[in-house]
C-alpha cells in the first residue's frame, strides 16, 4: 500500500492510505515541505499510521480517562495497559476520528517501528484534527528519544531559537510579531508547536507541519538560546529563573495528557529536565508594546551564556 513519509525533528513516520494522491493534496500546504519521496527503510520509521485500518476499541474499562476541549471539538483520551486510545469529536459534523498509540517498551535504545492505527471513518478528518492525532502520535512515539513538542511562538535570530510560551491568549504570537517588527534580523520559525530535541549539544528547536492559525512550515532547525514565559502586566520587566521555577514555567506547555501515565509523564519530565540544564529559561512580564521585544531581547542575548 502506498505510503507517505513525513520527517519532523529527525525522525520520519509513515502515513499509509490506499487513497494516497487525495491524502498528499489535503496535506500538501502544510506537511509538503517535510514529506520525502524516496522509500525509507522500515528500520528508521519511528511509527506508522494506518489510515485506512478501524481502531479496535479494548475489552474492559480504561485505566484512566483524560477529557479536554480542542478548540470547539471534544477530545477523550483513554489509557490501557498497552495502548493509549485518543478520539476526537468534531462538534460540526459529529464524527470521530481516533488514533491508538501502543505504549512503548522502558527502554531507550528501543527504535523499531511504531504501529498506530489511525482511521477515518471513511474519510479525511478536518485539518486541525488531523494535526492534532499525529503531533499525539509523535510525541508518544519520541519519548526516550528526548524530543518534545512544545506549545510555544519560535523566533530565529542570528542562528538561534528563542522559544515564547504561555497560556493561550497571553500574547505568544503578539510577542513574536514585535521581535519580527522591531529586533532586526529576526524570522518566525514557528507559531504554535515547534518540537525540540535533547542532545549532548544542548537544545534543538526545529520547525514542524503544525503552526497554529500562522501559516510557518520550516523544515529548520536552530540551538535555543533561551526560553520565555510570558504574562500579561501593565509593565515590561524579565528575570532569569532557577531551576525550580523554570520547571514551572516550562511544564505547562507539555502535552498536558502525558501525566495520566507513569511511562509518558517519566519520558516527558527526564526530558524537560534535561532541557532545563542547559537552556536559560526567562518570565517577562510585559506589555504588547516593542519595548517589551527590545527587554527580552537585551536579557538572552546580553547573557553571558548566550553566544550571538
Amino acid at each position: 500500500m502506498p505510503m507517505i513519509y513525513v520527517t519532523v525533528a529527525g525522525e520520519t513516520f509513515g502515513i499509509k492510505t490506499a487513497k494516497q494522491e487525495a491524502m498528499l493534496h489535503r496535506m500538501e500546504k502544510n506537511y509538503g515541505p517535510f514529506m520525502t519521496a524516496d522509500t525509507v527503510p522500515a528500520e528508521k520509521v519511528l511509527f506508522i499510521a494506518d489510515i485506512d485500518r478501524t481502531v479496535t476499541v479494548p475489552a474492559g474499562e480504561p485505566l484512566k480517562t483524560f477529557d479536554y476541549a480542542l478548540t470547539e471539538d471534544a477530545a477523550r483520551l483513554r489509557i490501557y495497559p498497552d495502548r493509549c486510545l485518543l478520539s476526537i469529536t468534531h462538534k460540526a459534523s459529529s464524527k470521530t476520528f481516533s488514533i491508538a498509540c501502543p505504549l512503548r517498551s522502558d527502554s531507550p535504545d528501543d527504535t523499531p517501528a511504531y504501529p498506530a492505527d489511525l482511521t477515518m471513518q471513511g474519510i479525511a478528518p478536518p485539518g486541525h484534527i488531523l494535526d492534532h492525532l499525529l503531533i499525539f502520535a509523535l510525541s508518544v512515539a519520541a519519548v526516550g528519544k528526548g524530543i518534545l513538542l512544545i506549545h510555544a511562538s519560535t523566533i530565529r535570530y542570528r542562528g538561534k531559537a528563542v522559544m515564547f510560551l504561555g497560556e493561550s491568549g497571553t500574547g505568544k504570537s503578539t510577542h513574536s510579531r514585535m521581535w519580527l517588527e522591531n529586533i532586526e534580523g529576526s524570522t518566525l520559525l514557528n507559531d504554535d508547536a515547534p518540537a525540540v530535541r535533547i542532545s549532548a549539544d544542548g537544545t534543538t528547536a526545529y520547525g514542524t507541519p503544525w503552526s497554529g492559525k500562522t501559516p510557518c512550515y520550516r523544515t529548520e532547525k536552530y540551538p535555543v538560546a533561551a526560553i520565555v514565559r510570558l504574562s500579561q502586566a501593565p509593565h515590561n520587566s524579565i528575570k532569569k529563573l532557577r531551576i525550580p521555577e523554570a520547571l514551572a514555567a516550562l511544564h505547562p506547555s507539555c502535552p498536558p495528557a502525558f501525566a495520566y501515565d507513569n511511562v509518558l509523564y517519566d519520558g516527558i519530565s527526564a526530558t524537560i529536565s534535561a532541557i532545563l540544564e542547559k537552556t536559560p529559561v526567562f518570565h517577562l512580564e510585559c506589555l504588547a508594546d516593542p519595548d517589551a521585544a527590545y527587554t527580552s531581547f537585551g536579557a538572552i542575548f546580553s547573557d553571558k551564556n548566550v553566544a550571538v
